[in-house]
């Protein structure tokens, strides 16, 4: 596993660095989504993948 890759993921919430709006609501989403497939996988980017997934989605506005 790539420490530097996943220190990047898991730090996000203790970094005291300004939020940039990057995506639209419907590309974070997809974002999400993209991500989550990859955590089907059994390869290294898997682990990274799912905890920035959970990061994204739980920025997301609840759906309904």
């Amino acid at each position: 596993m790539d420490d530097r890759l996943l220190g990047m993921i898991d730090n996000v919430g203790d970094v005291d660095e300004e939020r940039m709006p990057l995506l639209t609501l419907r590309e974070a989403q997809a974002a999400v989504e993209l991500l989550q497939l990859l955590t089907d996988s059994n390869g290294d980017g898997a682990f990274a993948a799912r905890h920035l997934a959970g990061n994204l989605a739980r920025r997301l506005p609840a759906e309904g």
